[in-house]
């Protein structure tokens, strides 16, 4: 027993130093959710209102996202004491990243407590995992919000073996808190909570998960209470708010030799069908050999690593052989994994993306859980264990190469890296020049700003101003102080003086902006060294 502490001891280190080493440059850039989560929590610690002014929200307006505010709360601590950074907004991601690696442990140990083996294997696999690392690296919300939701099932299954009402208390209080973390959870939260009360429904007493139950209901309150002004998120994302175009429509009608719309179309052909197929289509992704072992997230780079699986290799091997071996002594454990499993990607599958690395975040656990069980079905055959090991060895060293010192080629751009080094190259020209003109290519500068420069929330939150987006989505700031954020037109800009310019080579062309009486300031360039803003100043 003392060895397997020592060792869980080691693995939660390994993990630690994989979550955090390097934490503000790698990922390669910072995104304006980033951005927006560490803004606000300085907001919040300097004047206890987020940017707008609104006194200590559960939800965040931002750019009109409304986000769950949780992960911003628990970012002020950090703030405070490592000032506002990107280490600093990133390190409880990668905090709470580090103590689910604990929370597996146990949770394998209450599920399996006759093979105890599997609880430290899966420990050490959820540790080296792509895809738990990469999003332990980021401010992301999703993270946070899985967390909660391991450790409120920890709890539930603890307090069903004990019978305590504590326990059951506490385990509600943490899946109530999922739905001030994140998005996903207001649809995950519920069918998780539901499947553990069905399938550990046996000597569970109704008098001692009535109150549970209503306390985490009574964290949904302030979201319904806000849902009809803040639904506009939900609406673009859905994939039901995605019709097929008439001509579409007409080209179906005319091959099926019909003008109108008979009962044949509404069999093969209807709207409902059409999107309920995409959603099939889009929850069956989340189960390929290209999301989990080949390319992880292949719609974005922000959510996974260039041509890196969220698995290794020869894990595929030890998954087949944890599946295998739990449906041979099926029974509660096992059900509840499965059920946990097949209901991750839901949120993800009613969305319009064609895959979600972040929405289906949750699909980590039991897969790794199921690993963990595969390999210690390996440890009894000493020669397929060692040339196991030295396999995952191999594709750790590779995934470690690619993270640190190629991926930023490929991906600088979905992390609009070029934010900060031009923030911090017009910095010492601020004070002489009266107007800033950024480029809104890249998407909501304004927060960058904000947070690089360390713009006073007091002196901001009197002059936020967010214009909605036409779809009741984000919306954009076209500017604020000194600051205006919009296309950059040289033809019409090039006369106004007091001012510096900052865009990219289209708005900013080189032979255009090579005249006397115009500063250049200098260039930035991605890490491939394809050029990314250019910034003049004209006195």
């Amino acid at each position: 027993m003392k060895k397997n502490f020592v060792l869980l001891g080691l693995i939660i280190f390994i993990g630690l130093i994989l979550r955090v080493v390097g934490l503000n440059i790698r990922p390669a850039g910072f995104t304006w959710d980033e951005a927006a989560l560490g803004y606000n929590a300085y907001s919040l610690l300097r004047t206890g209102r987020d940017e707008y002014g609104q006194l200590a929200p559960v939800v965040f307006k931002s750019f009109g996202d409304y986000k769950p505010g949780l992960y911003i709360y628990f970012t002020v601590p950090s703030v405070k004491f490592l000032d506002l950074n990107e280490f600093s907004t990133r390190l409880p991601s990668a905090l709470f990243g580090t103590i689910m690696i604990v929370l597996i442990f146990l949770l394998v140990r209450y599920l399996y407590p006759e093979n105890p083996s599997s609880a430290l294997l899966s420990t050490l696999v959820l540790s080296l995992n792509p895809w738990a690392i990469h999003f332990s690296r980021g401010a992301w919300e999703a993270n946070l919000s899985l967390f909660l939701t391991v450790l409120g099932a920890v709890l539930f299954i603890r307090a069903h073996k004990s019978a305590s009402r504590w326990h059951y208390l506490l385990a509600f209080l943490f899946f109530g808190l999922t739905f001030w973390s994140y998005q996903g959870a207001k649809l995950f939260t519920p069918l998780i909570v539901f499947s553990l009360l069905l399938i550990f429904r046996r000597n569970l007493k109704l008098t001692r998960i009535i109150t549970p139950l209503l306390v985490s209901a009574l964290f949904l309150l302030p979201i319904i209470w806000g849902f009809a002004s803040q639904s506009g998120r939900l609406k673009v994302f859905s994939v039901f708010s995605y019709t097929r175009g008439g001509d579409y429509v007409s080209r179906l009608l005319a091959q099926d030799h019909t003008a109108s719309k008979d009962w044949t179309y509404f069999l093969f052909h209807s709207e409902l069908l059409n999107q309920l197929i995409g959603v099939y289509q889009r929850y069956l992704n989340h189960f390929s050999p290209r999301f989990l072992f080949i390319q992880g997230d292949w719609t974005s780079l922000r959510l996974a690593e260039y041509n890196q699986g969220y698995f290794y290799y020869p894990e595929l091997v030890t998954l087949l052989m944890g599946i295998i071996y739990i449906l041979r002594k099926l029974n509660r454990s096992t059900v509840f994994l499965l059920s946990w499993l097949f209901l991750a990607p839901v949120p993800s599958a009613f969305s319009r993306d064609l895959v979600s690395g972040v929405r289906s975040l949750p699909m980590l656990i039991p897969l790794t859980i199921f690993i963990g069980i595969g390999i210690s079905r390996l440890l009894n055959r000493k020669f397929l264990a060692g040339a196991y090991v030295l396999l995952v060895g191999l594709f750790l060293v590779l995934y470690l190469d690619m993270y640190y010192l190629h991926n930023s080629y490929y991906s600088s751009r979905e992390w609009v890296s070029a934010y900060k080094p031009v923030i911090q190259l017009i910095k010492p020209y601020l004070s002489e020049y009266h107007h800033v003109v950024m480029t809104d290519k890249l998407g909501q500068p304004y927060i960058f700003f904000l947070f690089y420069l360390k713009i006073n929330p007091a002196g901001y939150q009197k002059q936020a101003r967010l214009i909605a987006g036409p779809n009741g989505d984000v919306g954009q700031v076209s500017g604020f102080s000194q600051f205006r954020f919009m296309p950059v037109f040289w033809p019409s800009l090039r006369g106004q003086k007091d001012t510096i310019f900052i865009g990219d080579q289209y708005e900013l062309p080189d032979k255009d902006t090579r005249f006397a009486g115009l500063l250049h300031l200098g260039d930035i360039k991605y890490p491939d060294g394809q050029p990314a803003l250019t910034a003049v100043a004209l006195k």
